[in-house]
């Protein structure tokens, strides 16, 4: 890292006490002030928070999901996309309430138009967005058989589940784990393989495990870090040719390849050290900023 020339040592020893003292205290009214001026839910109320709220007009939708989930950035981008407003409202990974209360079971995303009934499937949110004519024409064409994108991606899938659900329950940017309870639970439902066997547990006999041996497997890939992501950089370079523009992957257009494909790597952006091959850096830039969804990589570990 390069560093400015400092003026002089002796100069910067002259910072009176006072100074920093004043400093300081600026600093901390500047920070209680920010405090004060945010929402404050309910101690024992549903455990979200509405992103931007105050900028969105009546009668947006509004989408409930998980800043992680591939399944809740299909959502979005569909969102995005088409520039509908919205309200997101970052469920936490311990609440079941909220979307029992909506949808009747603990499932995300959902999606909740004014005066109609809630409803999840990710995909059949995708489509009921897209065809919402009052914000233009629908854009998303249909999807197509990709096998060469399928197995690159299956490739992937390992070292990137490896490598990632770790670095979920200490990022310090995912909404939905801001709390111990949260990141407890995410662990106790995600399973990794055993370090020892390789074996990957059922979600049922991985539960039933004492909870230090469940940490213990997430501590034990977290510690092979640097293997794995050896292993991962590995396989990114076998992307070159599969994405046919920064704009879409597939020749013949923005499609639900898109949706599937963008949704699905940009996970990759949290992973420090990850070496994305041009194509695929400038394929995931372009739809971040098409999308309206930051990457991660300023949040990288």
């Amino acid at each position: 890292m390069v560093g400015k020339e400092a003026a002089s040592l002796r100069n910067r020893r002259r910072i009176s006490s006072p100074s920093l003292l004043g400093a300081a205290t600026g600093l901390c009214a500047f920070g209680l002030f920010l405090f004060a001026s945010q929402p404050v839910l309910p101690r024992n109320g549903p455990a979200f928070v509405v992103a931007g709220s105050e900028n969105i007009p009546n009668g947006a939708p509004r989408l409930f999901g998980y800043d992680h989930s591939h399944y809740t950035l299909r959502c979005r981008m569909a969102l995005g996309l088409k520039k509908t407003p919205y309200r997101m409202i970052w469920v936490a990974e311990d609440d079941a309430e909220t979307p029992i209360s909506l949808v009747g079971k603990k499932i995300t995303p959902i999606i909740e138009y004014p005066g109609e009934v809630a409803f999840a499937d990710s995909l059949k949110i995708v489509a009921r967005v897209d065809a919402d004519t009052a914000f233009g024409p629908a854009l998303l064409l249909p999807g197509t058989e990709r096998p060469e994108v399928d197995a690159w991606i299956k490739q992937l899938s390992k070292p990137m589940r490896n490598l990632g659900r770790p670095r979920y329950i200490r990022s310090a940017v995912l909404p939905e784990f801001r709390s111990r309870s949260s990141r407890e639970r995410f662990v106790t439902t995600h399973p990794l393989p055993d370090p020892k066997t390789g074996v990957t547990l059922s979600k049922e006999d991985w539960a039933a495990l004492p909870k230090e041996k469940r940490d213990e497997a997430y501590d034990h890939y977290w510690s092979q870090s640097d293997e794995l992501l050896e292993q991962l950089n590995l396989a990114l370079p076998g992307v070159e040719g599969l994405i046919a523009k920064d704009s879409h992957v597939s020749s013949h257009g923005l499609s639900y390849d898109d949706i599937s494909f963008f949704s699905r790597l940009r996970g990759l952006t949290l992973i420090k050290g990850v070496k994305l091959p041009a194509s695929l850096e400038g394929y995931l830039a372009v739809m971040s900023e098409m999308t309206d969804i930051p990457l991660l990589t300023q949040a990288a570990i």
